[in-house]
């Protein structure tokens, strides 16, 4: 009889699903089974010989489908409430009738709201009315529920996730670097930058897996660095081979965001009720189209009012739990990180330079 596992990776067509379904298949050592809620998120995944499902958590039909034969589950769904929250309840509860024997949930340090300071899983889990964050903490309740049921689960709080692939933390700033002034100036971002590489991450996952923890543990998972956001532009900057940053002036900087906020409202507004209508007009017309990429890129290369306050925040999200219970060992700090990064964004060609 087979000792191999059998991991299903929910959100396999995301960011960190994506790579933690190839750092997996790389291993070896599992059966790998991806699960996409579309198939058309299955372009990265599916180069690899890995078993494709498409599952959507809030079915339990899919569930049951999805969940055959498998042993162990990595949860990266994320969307809105009706697939953090109640799909991933749905999830667990239909691993748990499986018999899974470790379910891995990706969480997320918002729990803890916007603290300052060191900060470790003893730090209470704060509701602040910022949608992400929030739908993350009812998804941890969850997950305790069903410990409290008897499943295997273990809750994994990764800090800033960047690298190839990252929409958040890695390629709006690589864009917003082509242009100058840069908006972010030193004065405005000296605070703490929690970094974590993707491959980190997926470390942590893969300790996770095979660790015999309490039901219900929370695990911090940060990278081996704490820098400056000033340090992680200007290092990204330079290892894209890009000039120098030219600082804008801090004033100046929040005048320009704070001019371009009503567009970013509206453009929110209108992509949340009207984007069918949108996309037809913009299908339609040449001159919609190239005002609405205008506009969205204007939007994207400009930092929003609330991001100044997180450039400044000095918070530490400590990895000593993780490193006692799980082993967890970060081995990717930026220089060895961001020249991997940076390879990737030219090679896809967010930016171009000599030798591209």
């Amino acid at each position: 009889m087979s000792d191999q596992r059998t991991v299903l990776v929910v959100g396999a067509g995301g960011f960190i699903g994506g790579r933690i379904v190839e750092v997996l298949h790389q291993l070896g050592a599992d059966h790998v089974r991806a699960g996409l809620r579309r198939w058309a998120g299955g372009a990265r995944v599916g180069r690899l010989p890995v078993e494709l499902v498409q599952v959507d958590i809030r079915d339990d039909g899919d569930l049951r489908r999805a969940l055959d034969g498998v042993t162990h589950v990595v949860n990266c769904a994320v969307g809105d409430p009706s697939t953090t929250v109640d799909g991933t309840r749905k999830l667990l509860t239909a691993a748990h009738a499986s018999g899974a024997q470790r379910v891995v949930h990706i969480s997320t340090v918002d729990v803890y709201g916007q603290p300052e300071g060191e900060v470790d899983e003893s730090r209470p889990l704060t509701i602040t009315g910022r949608p992400y964050g929030d739908s993350k903490i009812e998804a941890e309740r969850a997950c305790q529920e069903l410990a409290a049921k008897g499943l295997p689960v273990t809750i994994l709080r990764p800090t800033l996730v960047h690298g190839p692939f990252s929409a958040t933390w890695t390629v709006p700033y690589a864009q917003r670097m082509l242009k100058r002034p840069w908006l972010i100036p030193e004065a405005v971002s000296q605070g703490t930058c929690n970094l974590l590489y993707v491959d980190d991450l997926a470390s942590a996952v893969l300790a996770a897996l095979s660790a015999d923890t309490t039901p219900g543990d929370a695990f911090n998972v940060n990278g081996p660095e704490r820098p400056t956001w000033h340090a992680y532009f200007t290092q990204l900057n330079d290892a894209l081979g890009l000039p120098p940053l030219v600082d804008a002036t801090p004033s100046g900087a929040r005048v320009r965001s704070a001019a371009v906020q009503p567009l970013r409202k509206s453009a929110k507004f209108l992509i949340n009720h009207f984007e069918p209508q949108i996309m037809r007009v913009g299908q339609r017309s040449l001159l919609a189209r190239n005002t609405m990429l205008r506009a969205e890129r204007l939007v994207r290369t400009t930092p929003s009012p609330a991001e100044f306050a997180l450039y400044q925040r000095q918070a530490s999200f400590s990895t000593s739990k993780a490193q006692d219970i799980l082993g967890y060992r970060p081995a990717c700090p930026m220089a060895t990180a961001l020249p991997l990064t940076a390879a990737w964004l030219r090679h896809h060609g967010y930016v171009t330079g000599p030798g591209d």
